[in-house]
């Protein structure tokens, strides 16, 4: 009995194939690294340290809500519903003039989403090649 247990793991370590498992760990590694390109190469907005140019269109978040502003300190006017949508939709006819968020205290959550729906607006040619940065995120 003894002597066919030994026997029996003998076969079995023998068969165990050790190029199965080779390659089960270089397809997770292959899917990690999917998953870390994808995150990459496909940015929701981009993040720029630049200040306003005259002109430019400044919205600033706050606890009370959005608002327009002149230098992004403070609100000179309250936005109001469905105005942010306009005032993006008649930015890209001025490809000279610019969009800057500026997070004070208001939802960070609306501001991504806005910061998206405005890239993809204001910096995509009709070919759909990105031609210029339009939006610039402000989070200090």
């Amino acid at each position: 009995m003894r002597r066919r247990f030994l026997q029996r793991a003998v076969v079995e370590a023998e068969e165990h194939d050790v190029s199965k498992e080779l390659f089960l760990g270089i397809m997770m590694l292959m899917l990690c690294l999917g998953i870390m390109i994808l995150n990459v190469s496909q940015p929701v907005w981009r993040v720029h340290h630049h200040d306003p140019n005259p002109g430019d269109v400044i919205v600033v978040y706050t606890s009370k809500g959005l608002g327009f502003s002149q230098d992004g300190r403070s609100v000179a006017q309250m936005l109001k519903a469905g105005e942010f949508q306009r005032t993006v939709a008649n930015l890209v006819t001025q490809p000279d003039r610019n969009l800057h968020l500026f997070l004070k205290g208001g939802n960070r959550e609306q501001m991504v989403n806005h910061a998206a729906y405005a890239d993809s607006l204001l910096s995509t040619a009709p070919t759909g090649k990105k031609v210029r940065p339009a939006v610039f995120v402000h989070m200090w």
